[in-house]
């Protein structure tokens, strides 16, 4: 027994070694343009209010309970929030310089307890505005080891409330809705696809060139097709590079034209989000899902790369609002 006592001594006195070894902190800034004063912009963000409308995390869950303080203006007013997906954690307004900056603090209470620094920078480009959004802060001890990785997925969740804010701001709305369906099955099938890779942020692009490629084939041959589909082969964002297939479902066989290939798609038990909204924002659905599966602790399926599927036509379907996708992330 004494034996295993000292061994278990031994691995516990390594792995804080370990930890101390590393540097636990991480800073995480983004910025966008808006074609708004940032008198507007910064009047936007400065109103505590006003954030359920465009937060990258109530956005996948706009039923957890948000309170504000000092109507969520002000030094020293709160935001507080509590939910099944998003935890508990609360922002507080340290310091406003009117139109300039804007100081926070942000305490997350589940799913572990952190403080770190939040802040605005708001300056003149042009007829607009270029807004920063930045984090500096430390992990945990015992989560030191996580700081490279939760870095990136800050940054993708900054990226993403960026876009909605852009969005408010110049049109007045955002085309972004998001449904978790839960665990759920989806068939096997054939398809027809194109592979390719490139930068996460241009995979938007890359897939316009991808499908319209697939379109002309489609047209080429006859083939009736009435969705299409992209599978992440590579979808990591702590690396900048993504590999994806995008396709459409075959009903009978055929021989792929050069750059092509063919495959089956299988059946697979799946954690499924529904996304209505503009490709803009697919990335609300993505972020729900695997917020979803973390939260419920559901075991990826590595075997099997994520499916979303468009269940409508862009080129029918011109208003944005009214895309639907489908994404499925398989389990075991």
């Amino acid at each position: 027994m004494g034996v295993v006592l000292l061994v278990i001594g031994i691995i516990v006195l390594l792995i804080i070694i370990w930890l101390m070894s590393i540097d636990g902190s991480y800073h995480v800034k983004k910025s966008i343009e808006i074609n708004v004063s940032r008198q507007k912009a910064y009047a936007q963000i400065a109103d505590f209010t006003s954030w359920p409308l465009w937060s990258p995390w109530l956005c996948m869950e706009p039923g957890a309970r948000v309170e504000v303080t000092q109507d969520g203006k002000g030094v020293g007013a709160v935001n507080r929030w509590e939910g099944k997906l998003v935890g508990i954690g609360e922002i507080e307004h340290l310091n406003l310089n009117e139109s300039e900056s804007i100081d926070q603090e942000i305490r997350f209470v589940k799913p572990f307890k952190s403080r770190s620094e939040v802040y605005w920078r708001f300056n003149v480009v042009g007829e607009g505005c270029e807004v920063t959004w930045g984090m500096r802060g430390k992990m945990p001890f015992l989560f030191k080891f996580m700081a490279k990785k939760v870095a990136p997925w800050i940054g993708m969740d900054y990226e993403r409330g960026l876009k909605m804010l852009k969005d408010l701001l110049e049109k007045g709305h955002i085309a972004s809705s998001v449904r978790i369906d839960g665990v759920t099955s989806l068939d096997a099938f054939d398809f027809l696809a194109i592979k390719a890779s490139c930068p996460m942020a241009n995979v938007g692009e890359s897939m316009k060139a991808t499908f319209a490629r697939i379109s002309t084939f489609c047209d080429d041959k006859a083939l009736n097709v009435d969705s299409a589909f992209s599978i992440y082969h590579k979808f990591d964002f702590s690396d900048p590079e993504c590999t994806y297939s995008s396709g459409v479902p075959l009903s009978s066989v055929i021989r792929p034209g050069e750059g092509f290939y063919t495959d089956r798609y299988p059946e697979i038990k799946a954690v499924k989000v529904t996304f209505k909204g503009d490709y803009e924002h697919l990335g609300n659905g993505w972020a729900a899902a695997f917020m979803y599966l973390r939260t419920q602790k559901l075991k990826l399926n590595k075997k099997v790369d994520p499916i979303e599927i468009y269940l409508n036509d862009p080129s029918q379907e011109p208003d944005p609002a009214n895309w639907e996708t489908a994404i499925y992330i398989p389990i075991k």
